[in-house]
Parts: C-alpha cells; structure tokens; sequence
C-alpha cells in the first residue's frame, strides 16, 4: 500500500490543466425548473475528463464495495445460522446428504426424488411447506437434513436455513425459567424461528410422547408452536414427524395443524421399514 506522501508526490509529477470541452451531463435545479449545469472538463496526465463525472464515478464505485462488502458479511452470518443455533438430538444428521441416502426399495427412491425437487423448487424461489411422515427410522430426518444443508451450501447467500428438535427445543426453553442464565427463552425460539428463511421441525410429536398414548400437547407447547407457524407464513417450512394427520389434529389445536399444513407438499413413508434396524447385529 501507498504512503500518502507517495501519492501526492505521484499527483504532483503528473501535469494537469484546463481545456475548452465542455460537459453537459449534470443538472441542477432552480426556481422550479431544471437547468444543466456547464462544467468545464480538465486534462490530467494527458486525459481529458470532467472532474464532477469522475467524482461521481469514484463514489459510486466506494459505495458499490461498501455494498459488495456488506452482502458478504451478511452471507457469512446467513451461512452460520445453520451451524451455529441448529438444534439436533442426532449428530450425524451434520452428515445428511442426498448422496448418502441410500434408496433401494421404489418408496425409497420416490421419496428421494420427491425432496430433490422440493429442493429444487426452494432455489427457484417457491414458498411452501414440506412434511415428511412415516415410521421412526425410514429417513425422514436425513432427507430433510439434505434439503437444508443444501440450500445452506448451494443457496442464496441472503437466505438463513436452521434445523431445529421440537422435543430439544422445548425442553430448553423449560428450563430456561428457573434459569435466569439461560438464553433459550421462550423468545428467543420464537424470533430465531419466525426470522429464518428455511427451518425444519424435526420430530413433531415426539414432546408430547409416544406415538399411540392419546396425549394431548399442554398449552405451553401450543402456545410456543402457534407463535412459530403463524409468524412463518411467508416463509417455507419443512416438518418431520412420526404422526399421521388425525394423530396431530387429536394432539394439537386443528388451527395451529391447519397454518403448519397450509400449501403443503407430503412426503409419506408406509412401506419402508427402519433403517438403523437393519444395521444392528442380533
């Protein structure tokens, strides 16, 4: 980088002067009318210019790297939301991909397909939901952890992806109210969730337990999940979850099963069976 006193010196062995051209490019306003405004062009080291034309130039050209700067620390931190507050109960979701979903049976490689093109379709700028239903084990998570990271690695650079465990989540935020040092407020979720652009909810159900019991969420999980949907209807939302419709709607309040299905696609498993089963030893 240059000294300032190389600069001037450099300014100074280069000759400027005045020429009889004239630019005509600028405006000026007055009395209600517009007039232009005359200004004389100079010579500087042999080029002819008009010094508010350049002045201009190089402003515009501080503000456009100011402008290219700026989205890049954005892209940073759109980039981070995803490593830095996604929530997972199951670390190897990190390495979900649509290359290491093996797909063998024709559910399988329909389902596969299926959120390739939700995916696709999520790049193209469409705003919708997305569920996956089915059994434990089939691949809901990991197909939903595929759309994510790539939209995350391959998307927009001004677009946030988060992956979030309901049941985790929720846990969390009970804690936090005998716990003044937490920072997993009931808020907190509510404006981290409701503020990114793409977010999975993960194993819906799961918080209220097990599949079949008749439960019904408490208003604490209503209130926190209707807070998410209705502030995510603009927004694209996929949802992971072991239940089938008349299991959710006898769970949860049918408006808040309404807002999460509204403008859905369904990704449904009912013939494949759990794939962590098939890798255990009896």
């Amino acid at each position: 980088m240059k000294s300032i006193a190389d600069v001037i010196s450099n300014l100074n062995n280069k000759r400027m002067g005045s020429t009889s051209e004239i630019c005509y490019e600028h405006k000026v306003q007055a009395n209600g009318k517009e007039y232009v405004k005359e200004i004389k062009k100079i010579t500087f080291d042999g080029e002819v210019f008009c010094p508010l034309c350049e002045r201009e130039r190089t402003t515009q050209e501080l503000s456009d790297e100011e402008d290219l700067k700026i989205k890049r620390a954005m892209g940073r931190r759109n980039y981070n939301v995803f490593h830095n507050q996604s929530i997972l109960t199951d670390i190897d979701l990190l390495e979900a991909s649509f290359t290491s979903y093996k797909a063998t049976e024709p559910e399988e490689i329909a389902n596969k397909k299926k959120a390739s093109d939700v995916y696709a379709k999520y790049r193209e700028g469409e705003i919708f939901n997305a569920w996956f239903t089915g059994l434990p084990g089939v691949g809901k998570s990991h197909l939903a952890m595929s759309i994510l990271r790539n939209l995350n690695e391959k998307g927009e650079q001004d677009k946030s992806c988060l992956f979030v465990s309901v049941d985790e989540m929720l846990l969390r935020i009970r804690d936090s109210f005998g716990n003044k040092e937490s920072r997993y407020t009931e808020h907190y979720f509510v404006d981290l969730l409701t503020s990114v652009d793409f977010l999975v909810l993960d194993d819906l159900g799961a918080e209220t337990g097990a599949t079949g019991t008749k439960k019904q969420a408490t208003d604490f999980t209503l209130r926190v999940l209707y807070a998410i949907a209705n502030g995510r209807q603009s927004k694209s939302t996929i949802v992971t979850t072991n239940l089938s419709k008349n299991d959710l709607m006898s769970m949860y309040d049918s408006r808040l099963v309404s807002r999460l299905m509204k403008n859905q696609v369904r990704i449904s498993f009912e013939n494949t069976v759990d794939k962590r089963l098939g890798d255990m030893e009896l």
